[in-house]
């Protein structure tokens, strides 16, 4: 009875969260959660495969196995059907009160802390449609100068000249350097880890996820040369405690283009230009085809390359993904769902203010 009671207490708990963020961010995202995530990461750390990985297969599993036995079982014995179901619920509803109640205590509540704008000090408001043009035509002009001298495939694309581990094992340093300036993204935790199952993951839509856990980072190694970069930094974000997904984009933005490795830095802007461009799309769809013209022909490839790769992955799968995420960000009070994705670029006109100041 005392773990089906956990869930609405977790619930409740979560509710009066979000009416004190302040609390949440000096006593819980700024101190207790600091403290169990580098710990756990730490340890998990040294496990060379993706823990969560594992244990979400046999989860699934599990339940699966779990539900068939109890339709064999009301099959079998028809007299006790409703003392079957009756457990059944119990079971479940015991389960899901544990599983909530350690997610929210484990990272959850990292949704409720500050925003980064304030934290970072960001003056975050409605842009003009200049603004935005101005924030594509800066970041495409780094693009470009960045793309320059960067390693290409036979298809003109740009590639790692070193394999995914390689990404994997210093994309910390890009938070080393950040955290001189943020001393909010700073501490020690566990190295990302290889998702094994990467190709079939990719047809969900995900490139990557945190695992509360066990503390972490997990990277689609299906994932593009040109996005991967990016990709790991956005969860190591999520590892950090910066729960939100607009957050977490920009602050692998400026982890990547903090980080010594140039591929790092091109990746990053890569990704900001183009969720920009996506932005300005939708407000000026002219200027939009006119600043592509000033992309050089190697940014262009791998801008395209991005859009022909996640449509050769769209279908039902896709759809499924994609709406799991979606409620479960909603469920979270991000109430844009998998559109605060491209949120960031709000962080990214505000820091252009910041500068131009």
């Amino acid at each position: 009875m005392f773990f089906i009671l956990l869930l609405p207490l977790t619930i409740l708990l979560t509710k009066l969260s979000r009416i004190f963020p302040d609390f949440i961010e000096t006593y819980y995202s700024s101190f207790f959660y600091k403290i169990i995530a580098s710990i756990l990461s730490e340890i998990t750390g040294f496990i060379p495969f993706s823990l969560a990985e594992l244990i979400i297969i046999h989860f699934c599993v599990f339940s699966l196995f779990h539900v068939l036995k109890i339709f064999i079982l009301i099959y079998k014995f028809e007299n006790r059907r409703s003392e079957i179901l009756k457990n059944f619920g119990f079971n479940v509803l015991a389960t899901s009160g544990i599983i909530y109640f350690s997610f929210q205590m484990l990272w959850g509540f990292n949704y409720q802390r500050l925003s980064l704008d304030k934290l970072l000090k960001l003056d975050i408001r409605v842009s003009s449609s200049t603004e935005v043009v101005e924030l594509c035509n800066t970041l495409i002009k780094s693009s470009n100068s960045l793309r320059k001298n960067l390693k290409e495939n036979k298809d003109g694309l740009m590639e790692l000249p070193y394999n995914n581990s390689y990404i994997l094992k210093t994309a910390y340093l890009g938070y080393d350097e950040t955290s001189l300036k943020y001393p909010k993204l700073g501490g020690n935790y566990g190295p990302p880890k290889t998702i094994f199952f990467s190709l079939p993951m990719s047809y969900t839509g995900i490139t990557g996820f945190y695992f509360p856990f066990t503390s972490e980072a997990n990277i689609s190694t299906a994932e593009f040369d040109s996005s991967l970069p990016f990709t790991t930094e956005h969860e190591m974000a999520h590892q950090r405690g910066f729960a939100k997904e607009d957050e977490a984009n920009y602050i692998a933005y400026v982890t990547c283009i903090n980080h010594p490795d140039v591929y790092f830095k091109y990746s990053g802007t890569l990704s900001a230009l183009t969720y920009s461009l996506n932005e300005l799309q939708k407000i000026d769809n002219e200027k939009f085809e006119e600043l592509l013209f000033s992309c050089t022909s190697g940014v262009l490839n791998d801008l395209n390359y991005k859009k022909r790769i996640w449509k050769g992955y769209s279908g039902a799968i896709e759809s499924i993904g994609n709406a799991v995420n979606d409620s479960y960000l909603k469920s979270q009070n991000q109430n844009s769902g998998t559109k605060s994705y491209g949120e960031m670029v709000d962080l990214l006109l505000a820091e252009q203010r910041k500068k131009q100041s």
